[in-house]
């Protein structure tokens, strides 16, 4: 699970865990950017989930929680917050 997936850091990271193996849920306010991103992985053979939320609301984050165990299983090892502060 990546915060802040649909660029810079975030989509870097979500791009590498990928091309490693992992299936990637993807995390970001930028809904047209975690589709291409979405997309990007999967053309290249990969799983991944585009979640469109801001991390800033905690009952957004526990349901994409719930999509991303309903979807890809359980979530393994602890959620990648790349980017999260007041001025987001």
């Amino acid at each position: 699970m990546v915060t802040g997936a649909s660029a810079g850091v975030g989509r870097a990271v979500a791009l590498r865990l990928a091309r490693e193996g992992a299936k990637v849920a993807l995390i970001a306010r930028d809904k047209p950017a975690l589709s291409q991103l979405k997309a990007e992985i999967e053309g290249k053979g990969g799983e991944a989930l585009a979640i469109a939320a801001d991390v800033s609301d905690a009952a957004k984050v526990v349901a994409a929680a719930d999509e991303i165990e309903s979807t890809l299983g359980p979530i393994d090892g602890q959620p990648l917050n790349v980017m999260s502060n007041d001025l987001a």
